[in-house]
């Protein structure tokens, strides 16, 4: 089996495609590694060199080397859809093309983080960035197999999820892995506010303020049923109030 990845710079190709290619025990190629071993340099320097259409070209005849191969895990620039001599090999019939997907504010957190040095990082401001973005979102479509959600998942999360996709595949993948996303963010937005609630804990103790305040509770409630009245059952909202609100109040008296 040939799987290319796709996907904006930052998502994660590399390291999911390393972890997916030992899971599949098939062989993993990093397109820009094998870029770079050819040309004798590094990307940024040699992108900045020899300009974008030579880039290009050189990366389009070591895709089509790479796909020689059988049983390999290729992980792709993120570029690589601009090319037409590229997409035609990402549309193949022995390739199944995985776009890794996520939100901009994820890749530029991430590539803040690590601070490497990308050419076209370089080249653009934050609008423009977002620019590229969006329209390269547009691309990946339209190329992809499959696309997975990446936000708010572990290399090894993503990984497993697309070898239970290559085993059991249905139609329904791409929107599961998308609500799967979701469900990660609304947990780790949980973490985030107990993490507030015990903040509000210890400026109670210091005060003496009560733990229970009923007044500002139901207050909050009002307002969150009015603000989601439209998209959300009025239930479902207090539901979730109430769960918090225990949980909250528990986590509260434990520290008084």
């Amino acid at each position: 089996m040939k799987i290319l990845l796709i996907g904006f710079m930052g998502v994660g190709k590399t390291t999911v495609g390393q972890k997916l290619a030992h899971a599949l025990g098939q062989r993993f190629i990093d397109l820009d590694q094998a870029i770079a071993a050819h040309v004798g340099q590094p990307i940024p320097s040699f992108f900045t060199q020899v300009g974008e259409p030579t880039f290009r070209e050189i990366e389009a005849n070591l895709l089509e080397r790479a796909l020689e191969q059988e049983d390999v895990v290729i992980s792709t620039g993120g570029g690589v859809i601009e090319t037409p001599s590229c997409v035609t090999l990402l549309n193949r019939a022995d390739v199944y093309t995985i776009w890794l997907n996520s939100e901009f504010s994820t890749v530029t957190d991430r590539l803040l983080a690590t601070g490497e040095v990308r050419p076209l990082m370089l080249r653009h401001s934050l609008a423009s960035f977002f620019t590229l973005w969006q329209e390269r979102q547009t691309k990946y479509a339209r190329t992809a197999d499959l696309m997975v959600a990446t936000d708010f998942k572990t290399p090894a999360e993503i990984c497993d999820e697309i070898v239970r996709h290559v085993a059991d595949a249905t139609v329904l993948d791409t929107t599961r892995s998308q609500i799967d996303a979701i469900d990660r963010q609304i947990l780790q937005a949980m973490v985030a506010r107990l993490a507030l609630v015990d903040k509000v804990a210890n400026i109670k103790a210091k005060h003496h303020l009560a733990v229970v305040q009923p007044g500002r509770m139901a207050a909050m409630q009002e307002r969150l049923q009015a603000r989601f009245a439209s998209t959300l059952p009025s239930q479902l909202v207090s539901d979730y109030l109430k769960l918090m609100t225990e949980t909250a109040i528990q986590r509260e008296e434990a520290q008084i």
